[in-house]
């Protein structure tokens, strides 16, 4: 049976240890005991004007309503 290397098993061990700690995280997290930092919610009208910023070309659709054709 072929030996294997120093390297492999350095490898094989820094797998194991971070699939241990994420482990750990997430049991922690979902025991209340690890509190992370939530991003705050954007308000609409916030995000239309920062999305009209970044696409003035764009055409903007008001809701479902726009795509019922008119007769």
């Amino acid at each position: 049976m072929a030996k294997r290397g120093k390297s492999r098993d350095t490898l094989v061990w820094t797998v194991v240890a971070g699939l241990l700690l994420i482990g750990i995280g997430l049991y922690l997290r979902d025991r209340g005991l690890l509190k992370l930092p939530e991003p705050k919610p954007v308000a609409p009208a916030e995000r239309a004007k920062d999305l009209a910023k970044k696409y003035p070309n764009a055409e903007v659709f008001s809701g479902p309503e726009a795509d019922k054709k008119k007769p």
